[in-house]
């Protein structure tokens, strides 16, 4: 076990963190520079509406604003201080003169190189040596079986696919790839675990001192509790759900102390209750305000994100969730802080199973102490375990064994990342064939820039699904759908906004759902006439205000009174 890295190990983590975060950069410059003047790039490459999401956010600080309202869904209500992260990024973005993707890449691409650092760190907390770089290499590449999974039995249509290829929240990589918030929730919960896994030894400490790396103490860091309150803060502003996490897998850690070593450790005790107080606020705001706002409440219901069923995840972490059950042994051998890692994994499924409606969310981040495992199982496990033949290979091709040993190690770590190449590759390849769902016409751009100009952002605008959110992200203009969480009772407005592009609805309902949604703009691209053939200049409640090429925006007359 080791405390710390040297330098030099220190820049080896740099430069692998750059280049792995260079990698996932590499479908968004792909999209950029497929740019033409016809067709100009939206940004992201993957869970566009997510992505849409967090740009309107980032809309709301960018205008000046700190309470956050949903963009995606006509009902007037009430802000609230939520979404911190997208909204401080809007805030930030309008300082520094920046746009909003620009903004929004930048932060994806530091908060993951921070990510993988806070990971390095706190593998050093458990392994040293080969064992550490096996798990590092192992947190920033690793994905699942899945490929394999769709070679030999491919997902039907309508089926579940492997995670591997949509649970960010299971996987570093994807983390880093997509969202800069998952990137920095992940960082925090690792940092805040292992400053509390120092104050679990610092005082009140069971260990003898050899065990402990450091000496014995009865006293409470302050700085510590000082840095405990301002991570688990930063957290809870994140990803209040996290906390649950946070909270309690060190109190299980705890708990684990006083039945295997028969101690208290008192400085983890005190921290957790520190914690506790510091976090009450932040948790009771936020239930106050999903239980009193009626648009809030009805957000929070639809976003359910259930666990697939077990073998999903014993596919999706694939190779090292079997490296990591041959390491539990060597882990545990080597260091004594190695049942934290089973407390965390354990606590995280059980959590991704209980009945409520986050299940997924709780397997966030621990592929790190996976990886932790799994670096045991490679080093010490399985290549002791191959010594023997890999030396019989080495003589045979007459080159050192260490050599051979190094060969199969770097085929392991490939393989482990297959997954994660078939997602940046496709998603590249999309980008430079210009997918229609990554690329927007000039005059669809055209549209939303008027109404970025002559629109104020809370005047509503109807348009397809599709269309209404991309329009919320890309100007930040309230819509009546386009989010699957974000837009209230959404398939009844997904229903009545086909509806209203059908041809044969009549007028009268039509200006029933204007009027009930507050529509001030009704936008006509290529998805809305896919909807049906409604002609809005040959009504006499909506009047063209801009028109280009396939792009139109037209605005709804107020009746006189």
């Amino acid at each position: 076990m080791s405390d710390g890295a040297s330098r030099a190990e220190w820049r080896w983590a740099i430069a692998v963190a750059l280049v792995v975060v260079a990698i996932s950069t590499l479908p968004y410059a792909a999209g950029i520079l497929a740019q033409t003047p016809g067709v100009r790039f939206v940004g992201a490459v993957f869970d566009l509406e997510d992505y849409n999401s967090h740009l309107a956010k980032m809309w709301q600080g960018y205008r000046g604003e700190w309470r956050y309202q949903l963009l995606f869904t006509p009902e007037e209500h009430a802000g609230a201080y939520l979404q911190t992260f997208y909204v401080a990024l809007g805030h930030l973005a309008r300082l520094l003169g920046w746009g909003l993707p620009l903004t929004y890449h930048l932060a994806r691409v530091v908060a993951g190189v921070a990510l993988l650092l806070a990971a390095y760190w706190f593998i050093s907390l458990f392994a040293g040596g080969e064992v550490r770089r096996v798990a590092f290499l192992l947190v920033a590449t690793s994905s699942g079986l899945g490929w394999l999974a769709e070679i030999v039995r491919p997902t039907p249509a309508g089926g579940v696919s492997p995670i591997d290829f949509w649970l960010v929240d299971a996987y570093t990589f994807f983390s880093l790839f997509t969202f800069p918030h998952f990137c920095a929730a992940i960082a925090l919960l690792l940092l805040l675990y292992g400053v509390l896994l120092r104050l679990a030894e610092e005082a009140g400490c069971g260990m003898r001192n050899a065990e402990c790396g450091m000496r014995t103490r009865y006293f409470v860091s302050p700085m510590k509790l000082v840095w405990v309150v301002l991570i688990s803060w930063g957290l809870g502003l994140i990803h209040p759900y996290a906390l649950l996490l946070a909270d309690l897998v060190p109190a299980l850690y705890l708990a684990w102390w006083l039945v295997a070593r028969r101690w208290l450790p008192v400085g983890l005790l005190i921290a957790l209750g520190v914690m506790g107080i510091a976090q009450a606020p932040l948790l009771l705001y936020d239930y106050r305000v999903f239980t009193t706002n009626p648009v809030f409440q009805a957000w929070s219901a639809q976003n359910v994100t259930l666990s697939p069923p077990p073998l999903y995840y014993c596919l999706g972490y694939g190779l090292v969730a079997v490296l990591a059950v041959w390491g539990i042994r060597a882990a545990l051998r080597a260091s004594p802080r190695a049942p934290f890692l089973l407390v965390w994994v354990t606590a995280a499924f059980v959590l991704a199973y209980l009945p409520w409606g986050l299940q997924r969310r709780f397997v966030e981040g621990i592929q790190v102490g996976l990886s932790v495992l799994a670096g045991y199982g490679l080093v010490q496990g399985l290549m002791p375990a191959l010594a023997r033949p890999l030396g019989r290979v080495g003589r045979f091709l007459r080159c050192d064994p260490r050599r051979v040993s190094w060969t199969v190690q770097v085929l392991l770590l490939t393989l482990a990342a297959l997954s994660n190449l078939y997602l940046v590759a496709t998603c590249t390849f999309a980008a430079v064939a210009r997918h229609p769902t990554l690329f927007r016409t000039a005059d669809e751009v055209a549209a939303a820039g008027w109404l970025a100009t002559h629109a104020g952002w809370d005047e509503t605008v109807l348009a397809a699904y599709e269309d209404g959110g991309w329009i919320a992200g890309a100007v930040g203009q309230r819509v009546v759908v386009g989010h699957w969480a974000e837009t209230v009772d959404l398939a009844a407005k997904r229903r009545q906004v086909a509806a209203f592009y059908a041809a044969g609805t009549p007028d009268a309902d039509r200006r029933a759902w204007l009027e009930r949604w507050n529509v001030r703009y009704v936008y006509v691209g290529p998805r809305e006439r896919a909807l049906g053939a409604f002609d809005p200049a040959a009504t006499d409640y909506l009047e063209p205000v801009f028109w280009r090429g396939q792009a139109a925006v037209f605005r709804v007359r107020r009746r006189e009174p």
